[in-house]
């Protein structure tokens, strides 16, 4: 088995979160620490303000009855009053227990009652209105406190965050050590966290991670990636998931300043903040050079000739860093004209002119894709991770990343491959276990003690990680073939007709596929072509690059011949890649785009396999019947 170790940590010094937060406000006091949108103005808040929010919200929930150990849920989008408040619970000696504001009141009934939650957070009247749809199933949670309390007035055990900090403050002058003795109280190796897995399959499992799992890999990536003293961060992702927490983390133990925005602002988002580093996923990126191509196609032929020259010399620059090569001496006169004439251009417009990295992760990133935006000077570093190791355990490198791989095992990690190829990790990251499951938490780990990740995956020549697969993903034919899917569903959505494809053939003769078409370009070359549909059945939805997109079309559109004609071409493209036992033969077109909200996508944006299979058993059925 072949085993990869990552560089030596530098701080062996186990520490807590408590500490890296109160470092922070004592060593940068007057660093900008936050900055918000709140009702169209924009709040700043220094970490020495922070502090004191943090300090008496903490003393608030004692007030409140919060004991050390309690568990505290947290159910709100992205904002800054997620991170007061979890700073707040972590300061008072609890533990935060996170929920994505996407849930429905059951699962947010089965989180707060399985974690044994005594207080919730929730981030306004809408959020509220889900804990009290299920409040009396729950004896044991005592307070709800309501961080925007806009339209909801002060009731028995609903409390403004306000109110509670008010509260906080009569505590503090009645006992103005109580904070300090308390978070200094709190062991590096005691829970922090419970983090429930998104989940592909089943009932979320309570992830437990200590507050040392956090700050191991806040000291990791800090070694991998520069994070400086009042550096801006733009936040937009969900907090709720450890991908997002631990770069926050980060942030504040570097004492860097975070601005927080919703992808459905990143538009504006990214040029008011004009961010030195961000995280995102693979579908962002996709969808900014999608708007890309559709502005060149409806720009002057020069300005697409120009973009499009341009573009070739970005992708063979950044194909050239990817193999740590010195450019020659010809591409780099291409690319200082390109640069000049295209992408600082483009960088300004977008507002990442003063961007030094960003990372994407949560699913594979086009390899092409990466090329030409780390060519365009969009640096984008892939990793790997997951909530059972408090977020990443591989990052590529700025300066020696290498598109299609998730970069090497960070600082203090070890991983090695298994005889099956599952990918097995040993590191202080490691989860606790997960919450009242003894038998699932025994599984999770070999009997010599490495994590069984559940993927599949290889390490190159240079020791960076390649993931293939989830194991549970890999189909098996009925003829004995393994095919593992998400090389075919990548190929399939590099063509600009296909926005997500799910491969599907488990216990099946061969492959076939559901495919999601790009409906903006569908609905032109309907258009272009004279394709008759019924255009009121076509719905938009705003996206996070600014733009108003199509997710829904008139399903008659997606039998027209014409339109299989288009998509069987692409296909034929892509299996032309493939072994003849790997090639999808047969596929459908949806005529709605998958969702988080339809439960057809997780929070992260990953797919649910077996939920959209359960959707369209129909669909899949037509596919190998009479054939």
């Amino acid at each position: 088995m072949t085993t990869v170790k990552g560089a030596v940590l530098e701080r062996s010094r186990k520490e807590t979160l408590n500490k890296i937060f109160w470092d922070t406000v004592q060593q940068y006091p007057e660093i900008k620490a936050v900055s918000y949108m709140d009702q169209g103005r924009l709040r700043e808040l220094k970490y020495q303000e922070y502090g004191e929010k943090v300090r008496f919200l903490s003393q608030g929930l004692t007030a409140l009855g919060l004991a050390k150990g309690d568990k505290v849920s947290l159910l709100a989008a992205t904002c800054f009053e997620w991170v007061w408040s979890d700073f707040a619970i972590l300061t008072a000696g609890g533990a935060t227990v996170t929920i994505y504001p996407t849930l429905t009141s059951r699962a947010v009934k089965y989180i707060v009652e399985n974690s044994d939650s005594t207080m919730i957070f929730v981030e306004d009247k809408e959020q509220l209105e889900k804990v009290l749809e299920v409040w009396g199933d729950l004896p044991d949670l005592k307070h709800v406190i309501v961080m925007k309390p806009r339209g909801v007035g002060e009731k028995e055990r609903i409390h403004s965050i306000d109110s509670v900090v008010e509260q906080g403050k009569k505590f503090a002058a009645q006992s103005p050590e109580h904070f300090e003795t308390t978070w200094k109280s709190v062991d590096p190796g005691e829970l922090s966290s419970i983090v429930y897995t998104s989940g592909t399959t089943g009932l979320p499992k309570g992830t437990m991670l200590s507050h040392w799992n956090w700050v191991f890999n806040v000291v990791s990536v800090t070694q991998v990636v520069s994070l400086q003293p009042g550096d801006a961060h733009l936040a937009f992702l969900p907090l709720a998931h450890v991908y997002m927490r631990l770069v926050y983390f980060a942030a504040v133990e570097a004492g860097a300043s975070v601005c927080f925005g919703t992808p459905d602002t990143l538009a504006e988002d990214l040029p008011r903040v004009r961010p030195v580093s961000f995280v995102s996923v693979p579908r962002l990126f996709e969808r900014v050079y999608s708007r890309m191509l559709d502005q060149m196609e409806a720009g002057p032929p020069l300005r697409r000739r120009i973009f499009f020259w341009a573009s070739k010399a970005a992708r063979e620059m950044g194909r050239a860093h990817s193999q740590w090569k010195t450019p020659s001496l010809g591409l780099k006169l291409r690319y200082r004209l390109a640069n000049r004439l295209v992408f600082t251009k483009i960088r300004s417009k977008l507002g990442v002119d003063r961007l030094k990295w960003t990372c994407s992760s949560g699913s594979a990133l086009s390899r092409d894709l990466a090329y030409f935006f780390n060519g365009m000077g969009v640096i984008i570093i892939e990793g790997y991770g997951m909530t059972e190791a408090a977020a990443p355990t591989n990052l590529n490198p700025v300066e020696r990343r290498k598109p299609g791989t998730v970069g090497p095992p960070i600082p203090g990690i070890v991983q090695k491959i298994a005889e099956d190829g599952e990918i097995l990790i040993k590191g202080d990251n490691i989860m606790m276990g997960y919450y009242k499951l003894p038998e699932e938490t025994k599984e999770s780990f070999t009997e010599d003690g490495w994590l069984k990740t559940g993927d599949i995956g290889e390490f190159d020549e240079d020791g960076y990680l390649i993931f293939k697969e989830r194991k549970k993903n890999i189909l098996v034919l009925s003829t004995g073939k393994n095919i593992a899917p998400l090389p075919l569903e990548e190929a399939l959505k590099k063509s600009r007709w296909i926005d997500e494809a799910v491969v599907v053939g488990d216990n099946r003769r061969y492959i076939s596929a559901l495919i999601q078409p790009s409906y903006a370009a569908l609905l032109e070359y309907a258009d272009s072509q004279g394709i008759d549909h019924d255009k009121g059945k076509t719905e938009y939805q705003e996206m996070p690059t600014g733009e108003s997109v199509p997710v829904r079309v008139d399903g008659a559109l997606l039998s027209n011949p014409a339109i299989l004609e288009v998509f069987q071409a692409e296909v034929n493209q892509v299996n032309a890649g493939f072994e003849h036992f790997e090639q999808v033969k047969k596929f459908k077109l949806l005529d709605r785009a998958l969702s988080v909200e339809a439960e057809e996508l997780t929070p992260t944006l990953k797919v649910k396999r077996k939920n959209i299979e359960q959707k369209n058993r129909e669909l899949i059925e037509g596919l190998y019947t009479a054939s």
